[in-house]
């Protein structure tokens, strides 16, 4: 297991674990559909790698690095 921060453009996971991420935070990520076993592909580090554009259900988000090193993935 790994973090989105740890991936690599273009890899492939499934979200395992988000517990490290304050509620109000996670139900945020939630309605957006970063979800624990939602897959995602990181689709690019934008921004001297402080932000992350993710594909999470043909839907691209873009993330903090903060909270990227805070969501579990299994690749």
């Amino acid at each position: 297991m790994k973090t989105i921060f740890d991936m690599h453009v273009g890899e492939t996971g499934t979200i395992s674990d988000m517990k490290a991420i304050d509620l109000k935070k996670r139900h945020r990520f939630m309605d957006l559909g970063i979800a624990p076993n939602a897959k995602l592909v990181l689709l690019k580090k934008i921004n001297f790698n402080n932000l992350y554009i993710i594909e999470v259900d043909d839907v691209e988000i873009c993330i903090r690095q903060a909270d990227a090193k805070n969501i579990l993935v299994q690749i």
